[in-house]
């Protein structure tokens, strides 16, 4: 997977982690970063992180057959929000791939073949593409640490923190 393809932002957990390791910005001005007009409008909030920097995403809007699909859809999958499929069936109809912090969207995506890109990954390509730096990786991998609403689990972020350490003394 490369960071040059386009991705969508599916849900406020990745902006929100991605805020919180002070790489959104880097992030946002990918060339190709979207997100949803529906999910800026209605779930981006102070809460989420700098909503200053969050509204400098590029927008992609929703289409009537889209909404369409999707009010059919959440009557079948009931465990995902509208938003989920939403942005799950905008990544699909335009070889997205999918930016999410959802196990279950995560989950129902792969199944259903949309690549999916977690957060740790981000930072990850963004490192190897020289988007950021590797001290600029392993600060965010730090911040990420030591934040108490990320919902990533210490290992993994550790694990990542090593693996960059390692390649810079290899």
């Amino acid at each position: 997977m490369i960071i040059t393809k386009k991705i969508i932002i599916t849900d406020t957990n990745i902006i929100t982690d991605l805020n919180n390791a002070d790489v959104l910005e880097e992030f946002i001005n990918l060339d190709n970063v979207y997100i949803s007009d529906m999910l800026k409008s209605d779930e981006i909030n102070f809460k989420t992180g700098n909503v200053k920097l969050i509204s400098k995403f590029k927008v992609i809007s929703v289409t009537p057959k889209e909404l369409l699909e999707v009010s059919n859809l959440s009557i079948v999958e009931k465990k995902l929000s509208a938003y989920d499929l939403l942005n799950y069936v905008i990544a699909r109809d335009n070889d997205f791939i999918l930016a999410i912090g959802d196990n279950r969207l995560k989950n129902y995506s792969e199944s259903n073949g949309v690549r999916v890109i977690r957060t740790l990954k981000i930072i990850k390509l963004m490192k190897e593409y020289n988007v950021i730096t590797c001290e600029k990786a392993v600060n965010a991998c730090i911040l990420l640490s030591k934040c108490p609403n990320t919902r990533i689990p210490k290992k993994d972020i550790d694990d990542i923190i090593n693996e960059f350490k390692n390649k810079v003394t290899s």
